[in-house]
């Protein structure tokens, strides 16, 4: 796992939630209230991304409580770095890339996906964006020779970025990443530490505004679609407390559906989850919230994964969905 993952920027904090839950939910709208109406508390980790507002819009809409889950915002460290956390039952939720947890479960670690959370938009352009100030960077070929940031070595960026260099007809072993926490690098590429940056929202917008322009989109030109973010939980809990699992993945749900419909609420939500000037976060483009687990794009990962050796063996998508 990444130590870089753990250290803190300007705005380098990942959001732990701190949840309450009872001990019989289930997926289909009941309430998870246990018999003598006990609250038991979990943790869940997520990174301080505009997405992660799409929690306290379930919140608002009261989702979590339907489902006897109460939800409470405290700081921590967020990505790769939680995946420890959870197996050994510190966290018992979080959220994480597909290639982490693909990686994970390639190296023995006992994970499971319990829902959907983000994916990269089908349409239009996409939240994941390679920037440059060089404007002699245009293409993703030509990225090669260069030096790009990615938050995690090995992970998500490495794997779109590759194949978006690949398919444009460049070497992507010529392409040197460099990893940073995503609040550093628009001070990293405006000091010409870096050459590129890989970011999401709403880090793209504040690179964009500050004159970086968009080189490629690199979940376009790897797996269009794919999931960008799913909750996950240890396989000890999933199968130890099946109830309370499914609690949270229904509510995990039905927020995902709403925040869809509803997209200012998401920014809305954001805003008490990212410093950011309100007016930057109007403008960011969203991701698309998917409720459920998109299999043909998630093995489609998996197979990219393994084809350019990130994981030592087929990628293990039964495991990790618990099928």
């Amino acid at each position: 796992m990444s130590h870089t993952n753990m250290r803190l920027g300007v705005l380098a904090l990942a959001a732990a939630l701190v949840l309450g839950a009872c001990g019989d939910g289930n997926a289909s709208g009941e309430e998870a209230g246990g018999e003598d109406g006990e609250v038991r508390t979990v943790t869940v980790g997520m990174a301080p991304i505009a997405t992660a507002g799409a929690i306290r819009a379930g919140m608002e809409q009261g989702f979590f409580e339907k489902h006897g889950i109460e939800l409470k915002f405290e700081t921590g460290t967020g990505g790769a770095a939680l995946l420890p956390s959870v197996v050994a039952g510190h966290i018992q939720f979080a959220t994480a890339t597909p290639v982490s947890l693909l990686q994970a479960r390639d190296q023995g670690l006992e994970v499971r996906a319990i829902a959907g959370w983000t994916s990269a938009l089908e349409e239009g352009s996409n939240v994941n964006v390679v920037r440059a100030l060089d404007p002699g960077i245009t293409t993703a070929a030509d990225l090669q020779g260069k030096r790009v940031a990615v938050n995690t070595l090995n992970g998500m960026g490495d794997l779109t970025i590759r194949e978006a260099v690949r398919s444009n007809g460049g070497d992507p072993d010529a392409v040197e990443f460099v990893e940073l926490p995503f609040p550093e690098m628009q001070a990293a590429l405006e000091q010409r530490n870096i050459d590129a940056a890989w970011v999401p929202e709403p880090f793209g917008t504040l690179l964009e505004d500050a004159g970086a322009h968009v080189v490629t989109y690199p979940s376009d030109e790897s797996v269009p679609g794919h999931p960008s973010q799913l909750f996950f939980t240890s396989t000890e809990l999933a199968e130890s407390d099946p109830d309370l699992v499914e609690a949270m993945a229904a509510a995990i749900r039905e927020s995902a559906a709403f925040a869809n419909e509803s997209p200012e609420a998401v920014r809305e939500g954001a805003a008490e989850v990212v410093d950011i000037d309100p007016g930057i976060l109007k403008r960011i483009v969203l991701e698309q919230f998917n409720p459920e687990m998109p299999l043909e794009r998630l093995t489609a990962l998996g197979e990219l994964m393994y084809s350019d050796k990130m994981i030592k063996n087929p990628p293990d998508i039964e495991g990790l969905i618990g099928r």
